[in-house]
C-alpha cells in the first residue's frame, strides 16, 4: 500500500471553512425562521455556541482516540460494527452531497443559466468532482488552501465596493420579537454543520493539532456570518428576505469606478466552493468503506457513488431541493443531533464497555 495522506492545520482549517462558507452564501430565508434583520447577528452568535455544544462528542474522540475516525473506535468494540458504522456514515455524506449538488443546480438554473437546461453543468461539475476526489486528500487540501486565499479576497473586495450603499436605518431593534426567535435562527443555522462530521472523519489525517483548525474555523465561520448580514442587510434591509440568494442579490449591487457586476466575481467563489465540498464528501465516503471492505475498490466507491448522484439530481433533483428547503426545524434538528452526538456517542460507549470486558478477562 503507499504511504497514508496527510494533511497540515492550514489545510484542515481550508478545508472545512469552504465548507462551511458555502453554506454561508447559499444561505436562504425560504424554509427558515423568520426573523427581523438585526436578530441575525445575535443568532449567528447563538449558532456558534450552539456548535460548540454540538461537537462535544469530537473533542471527547480527540482527546480519547487521537488520530482514529469513528470506524476505527467501533473497530475496537467489533469489526462487524465498524463495517456498519462505515456504511452508516458514507450514507451521511452521500446524503450530504446530494443535498450540496441540488442546491448547486438551484443556483445554477436560477441564476446562471435561467434560460437553459443546466444538466450539462451539474454532469461536468460531478465528473470534475469524482476525479479531484480520487487524487486524494492532500490534492483536496493544496487546492481548498489556495481557494480560501481567492475567496477572501474577493470578498473584501465586494464589502469594500458596498461600503458606501450601507444604510443603518434598514436594521430593526435588536430582539424585537423577543429572545426565542434568534435562539431559534441560531439552532437552525448549527443544525446544517455538517463540518464536525467531516472532521471527524479526517482526524487520522491530520499532522498537528486538530482542534486548533477546530476553533480557527468555528471564529472564523461567525465572524464570516456576522460580516455578511452586515452587508446583506444594510444593503438590501428587509427585502433581502425576499430574495432566493440575498448574498448574491448583494454582489450585484456592488460597483466601482467602471468596474460592474461583482456578482461574476462571487458566482466563481460559489461554484469554486461547491466544487470542492462536493469532492471532499465523495472522497471521505469512499476513505470509510474502503477501510472496512474492499480497499482496492476506494475509486470504485467515489464513480459509482458518483454516477448515481449524477442520476438522482438529474431524475429526482426537485425531491432534495424541497427536502432541503422545507424539511420541517425538528426534523433537521433531530437528524443532526444522532449524527453528531448520539451515535458517536453509542460507538465510544461500546468500545469503552468491549475494553473494560477485556481488562477484567486478563486481570
Amino acid at each position: 500500500m503507499g504511504r497514508a495522506q496527510k494533511i497540515g492545520i492550514w489545510q484542515v482549517f481550508s478545508i472545512i471553512f469552504l465548507s462551511r462558507l458555502l453554506t454561508v452564501l447559499t444561505y436562504t430565508s425560504i424554509g427558515e425562521e423568520k426573523m427581523e434583520t438585526s436578530d441575525y447577528f445575535p443568532s449567528v452568535l447563538f449558532s456558534g455556541l450552539f456548535i460548540l455544544l454540538f461537537s462535544v462528542m469530537l473533542f471527547v474522540q480527540n482527546k480519547k482516540y487521537p488520530g482514529k475516525d469513528l470506524t476505527d473506535i467501533a473497530y475496537m468494540a467489533s469489526p462487524w460494527f465498524s463495517k456498519v458504522i462505515s456504511a452508516v456514515y458514507a450514507l451521511i455524506f452521500t446524503l450530504s452531497m446530494l443535498v450540496t449538488l441540488a442546491r448547486l443546480e438551484l443556483f445554477v438554473g436560477t441564476i446562471i443559466f435561467p434560460e437553459n437546461d443546466s444538466a450539462l453543468f451539474i454532469i461536468i461539475c460531478v465528473l470534475a468532482s469524482c476525479y479531484a476526489a480520487s487524487l486524494g486528500i492532500e490534492a483536496l487540501g493544496r487546492v481548498s488552501a489556495l481557494s480560501v486565499m481567492i475567496s477572501c479576497a474577493a470578498f473584501l473586495f465586494i464589502m469594500v465596493t458596498m461600503a458606501d450603499k450601507i444604510d443603518v436605518t434598514q436594521f430593526s431593534p435588536v430582539f424585537f420579537d423577543g429572545l426565542m426567535p434568534p435562539v431559534k435562527g441560531g439552532l437552525s443555522f448549527a443544525s446544517r454543520t455538517v463540518e464536525i462530521v467531516i472532521l471527524s472523519a479526517l482526524l487520522p489525517k491530520i499532522n498537528g493539532k486538530p482542534m486548533r483548525a477546530y476553533f480557527t474555523w468555528l471564529g472564523a465561520t461567525v465572524l464570516s456570518m456576522l460580516s455578511l448580514f452586515f452587508f446583506v442587510f444594510g444593503g438590501l434591509g428587509k427585502f433581502a428576505l425576499t430574495q432566493l440568494f440575498p448574498v448574491h442579490s448583494v454582489a450585484v449591487l456592488a460597483e466601482v469606478g467602471v468596474f460592474r457586476r461583482f456578482d461574476v466575481l462571487l458566482t466563481g467563489v460559489w461554484i469554486l466552493s461547491a466544487f470542492i465540498k462536493i469532492s471532499l464528501l465523495l472522497y471521505l465516503q469512499a476513505e470509510l468503506l474502503q477501510k472496512s471492505f474492499k480497499a482496492e475498490w476506494k475509486n470504485y466507491y467515489i464513480f459509482v457513488v458518483g454516477g448515481l448522484a449524477l442520476v438522482a439530481q438529474i431524475f429526482l433533483a426537485g425531491n432534495f431541493t424541497d427536502y432541503f428547503y422545507q424539511a420541517n426545524f425538528i426534523t433537521r434538528f433531530i437528524y443532526f443531533a444522532v449524527v453528531v452526538l448520539v451515535i458517536p456517542a453509542m460507538i465510544m460507549l461500546c468500545a469503552y464497555i468491549k475494553r473494560r470486558k477485556t481488562d477484567e478477562k486478563n486481570a
